[in-house]
């Protein structure tokens, strides 16, 4: 064994910081390269839609209207008692 500690120690230290240099580069390009695609985007996309001058009418309410509910109730009702009881 005839490397000394510090040597070791300065090695992996060179090592660690190549490493992160790679990483942050790429990191910087990958940064770069997400700007450019948004101008890009932001070039060659359509014209947004021009907004309504009066709102949508509001949504109707769920149902069919011919006074049901109270059978739909009782069936949930039951289906749920039939699965609890099994």
């Amino acid at each position: 064994m005839d490397s000394s500690i510090g040597e070791l120690l300065l090695s992996g230290a060179k090592l660690m910081l190549i490493g992160m240099g790679i990483v942050y580069l790429f990191l910087a390009l990958l940064v770069w390269v997400i700007g450019l695609n948004s101008k890009l985007l932001q070039r060659f996309s359509p014209e947004p839609l021009p907004q309504l001058a009066h709102p949508a009418p509001p949504a109707q309410p769920v149902g069919d209207g011919d006074g049901n509910e109270a059978e739909i109730v009782a069936v949930i009702s039951a289906a749920i008692h039939r699965h609890l009881n099994n």
